[in-house]
């Protein structure tokens, strides 16, 4: 990753990562109540039928706008490649706007190769590991969490075993 990030380039990637939270931010707090609504129902086993198209996470206004901010992160990347929370936030874009949950991998990955010890970088890619059954990979950012003494891991530890337990059955 070789890069000649000077420091205005740096500040302009920063303000472009920053626009791109604030824009995530604000979508995140217009689609809140439709994300509660929908589980509320979800609970009461009300769901919805398996094909339906509806559902409760962006309209397509507000997945335009996603999309606008996932442009800031990647300009944002391009302009300073050594900023991990760029990453992070940009593979969780492509999971929430595409269902591309490969990149983000790759994107969390990126993160945690320039910050090794960020806990809430093996936090976020523990819990994709445990949602797609790949325990072992799991099990390493736990034991990580774990060698850090970071909040995440004890209840992280709790996930994995439930996991395991699940795999049992």
């Amino acid at each position: 990753m070789e890069s000649s990030v000077t420091a205005e380039k740096a500040r302009q990637a920063i303000t472009l990562f920053r626009n791109a939270v604030n824009q995530i931010r604000l979508l995140q707090r217009s689609a809140i109540p439709r994300w509660s609504d929908g589980l509320t129902t979800w609970f009461s086993n009300e769901r919805p039928p398996d094909d339906s198209e509806e559902t409760p996470f962006y309209n397509d206004a507000e997945l335009e706008r996603y999309r606008e901010a996932r442009g800031w992160l990647k300009r944002s990347i391009e302009l300073n490649p050594y900023f991990p929370d760029a990453y992070l936030l940009l593979g969780n874009a492509f999971a929430e706007i595409d269902g591309d949950f490969d990149t983000m991998l790759a994107y969390y990955n990126n993160a945690l190769a320039l910050d090794p010890d960020n806990d809430e970088f093996h936090n976020a890619r523990m819990a994709h590991y445990l949602t797609t059954g790949r325990l072992n990979l799991a099990l390493d950012d736990l034991l990580h969490l774990e060698r850090l003494q970071s909040g995440y891991a004890e209840s992280m530890r709790k996930h994995y075993e439930n996991a395991v337990e699940c795999g049992k059955q």
